[in-house]
């Protein structure tokens, strides 16, 4: 059997008591924080156009657009939910891709068309889990194939984009041929330009990502309604790895320890709402800050050793929570990152341009494999001559830090009834009978 068969078999075969318990409490854990997530973004300047943009379009009122009120379509509450998502750099990532955000495509989808089908909690995290395993998987390759900064490719647009259709499709229950169709169908309407590197905002991410839900449903959806399409679009020549990467075969790493092996294991919870190139060195800053008393006046100056490649993150044309420099001059400033404080008037304010005239960023050339972006060495000259160092490696956020972030995102939205009843419905999602409730509590 080809790739796209025995993937699409082996997806439409799993079911969730078959998945690893590890893999399940994964899942769970992942819709909770890009469910978080979703909720600071549903504000952000970037995503209210787009909700501005689907109320205009109108549709049948069937599902929530997350902190809004009243339903839309199915369709528009996919890209609307899809793009708070990945509204900024709250959601998690992909470790083994290098921070590539595989969550935002099934986490959102799966919801939504849950609210759309009544699904059960089981069937909205099995969807989110077996989503995930195929974005994970396309996530990898396509980070290693591709030569990301040269040549300013965004695969998290394309890959986004098959998940999301594999995720709807599992919800509707698709059988092995149809979930070929789906992915193909996806495929056609994959993005990837990375021309964001000179916007100060962050609609190229949010849109791009909105839109790969958006056209990962109706794929699914077009699939379920018998709709044909080429059944081989992970194989060989005119494939999708064929026409993005130049590599048709590249697709058979797809079926690697399939089964054993879940890609969902390895994601990645942000500590701090920024760029995932950002996550190691400020746990080196904050810890210097933290174990020497620091003030932002004691700093005479800051230099942080990243990989080379990791110097693409430092324009200052970039939004506050992608630029290094941006990051690193905030988080030094004011002792913190907060997420309402990053997107609000007085993100840059004198003390940030201050302090970003004493970042100094070098490039390792010799930290070139997957794992590198876990690692950076932060060194802190103080103005009474003291130089204080620390090297670290990005370590794994634990359950209490989780709630800590759903809180940080949640509250300043829902308050804290509202996010509390919201967080038990996530952390209970397993024996829900429907995501409905949790859909209905998530609007305003």
């Amino acid at each position: 059997m080809a790739v796209t068969e025995t993937l699409s078999e082996w997806l439409c075969g799993q079911r969730w008591e078959a998945i690893p318990e590890p893999v399940r409490l994964k899942a769970v854990d992942v819709v909770y924080d890009s469910v978080g997530a979703m909720i600071a973004c549903s504000q952000l300047p970037e995503v209210l156009a787009l909700v501005k943009f689907l109320r205009r379009m109108g549709g049948t009122t069937e599902c929530t657009m997350i902190g809004h009120a009243g339903l839309t379509s199915l369709v528009n509450a996919a890209m609307a939910n899809g793009g708070m998502a990945h509204g900024d750099e709250a959601d998690p990532v992909h470790l083994k891709s290098v921070g590539g955000h595989v969550a935002s495509g099934p986490a959102p989808t799966a919801i939504t068309v849950g609210q759309w089908t009544g699904a059960s909690g089981r069937d909205v995290l099995r969807a989110v889990a077996l989503g995930y395993e195929v974005g994970g998987r396309l996530m990898t390759i396509f980070y290693r194939e591709r030569d990301y900064v040269a040549r300013r490719f965004y695969p998290t647009a394309v890959v986004a984009t098959i998940s999301s259709a594999v995720t709807a499709a599992l919800l509707l229950g698709v059988n092995r041929e149809q979930m070929q169709v789906a992915m193909c169908l996806a495929a056609y309407q994959a993005a990837g330009p990375d021309n964001m590197t000179k916007d100060p905002g962050h609609m190229g991410k949010t849109f791009q990502v909105g839109a790969a839900n958006r056209n990962g449903v109706t794929a699914a959806l077009l699939a379920h309604d018998g709709c044909h399409a080429p059944s081989d679009i992970l194989d060989g020549s005119h494939s999708l790895f064929d026409a993005y990467l130049g590599a048709p075969d590249a697709g058979r790493e797809m079926l690697s320890e399939l089964g054993t092996y879940y890609s969902i294991t390895d994601v990645m919870y942000k500590r701090y709402p920024v760029g995932s190139p950002n996550q190691a060195y400020l746990q080196g800053l904050f810890g210097l800050i933290g174990k020497h008393a620091l003030r932002p006046d004691d700093i005479a100056g800051i230099e942080v050793q990243i990989p080379q490649r990791g110097l693409k993150r430092i324009p200052t044309t970039r939004h506050a929570s992608i630029s290094a420099l941006a990051v690193c001059a905030i988080a030094a400033a004011h002792g913190k990152l907060d997420f309402y404080h990053l997107h609000g008037p007085d993100a840059l304010d004198g003390p940030m341009r201050d302090m970003q005239q004493r970042v100094k960023f070098v490039g390792r050339e010799d930290w070139k494999d997957m794992e590198a972006g876990r690692h950076a060495i932060v060194t802190v000259g103080t103005r009474d001559g003291r130089t204080l160092t620390e090297e670290v490696w990005h370590q794994p956020m634990t359950g209490p830090e989780l709630d800590r972030k759903f809180d940080g995102l949640a509250v300043p939205r829902f308050g804290r009834e509202k996010s509390a009843r919201v967080a038990g419905l996530l952390k209970s999602l397993e024996s829900a009978a429907s995501v409905r409730p949790l859909m209905s509590e998530l609007a305003i």
